[in-house]
């Protein structure tokens, strides 16, 4: 698996997660006109959601420097994936196509 598979991974995992909660916040909100529980289900989608989209902001890093990929992650690309105009990490460097395991022996020879 790739550095940009990774992130992609966590990216999708993000935006599903965020989509699920704001469609259960609008029938929660839609229904809920005619009953007192679908409310509190609307309230609990919100809460999934907002706590996805934070999770998307602070949450993505790079696996080498820790560096934030906040903005980069969840503003670039389609709803699903990174941009794949974006080729390096814009903190440290490595290159997002390199493989997980050859990334983690460099990390440990270097």
């Amino acid at each position: 698996m790739t550095i940009r598979a990774l992130l992609n991974k966590k990216k999708r995992m993000i935006s599903i997660i965020t989509y699920s909660g704001l469609a259960i916040f609008l029938i929660g909100i839609v229904f809920g006109i005619q009953s007192n529980i679908f409310p509190i289900i609307g309230m609990v989608g919100f809460g999934l959601a907002f706590i996805a989209l934070g999770y998307g902001f602070f949450g993505i890093r790079c696996p080498k420097c820790k560096g934030q990929w906040e903005y980069i992650a969840m503003g670039s690309g389609n709803p699903f994936a990174i941009s794949k105009k974006i080729k390096f990490c814009p903190y440290c460097g490595v290159n997002l196509d390199l493989e997980i395991s050859q990334f983690n022996t460099d990390l440990t020879m270097g």
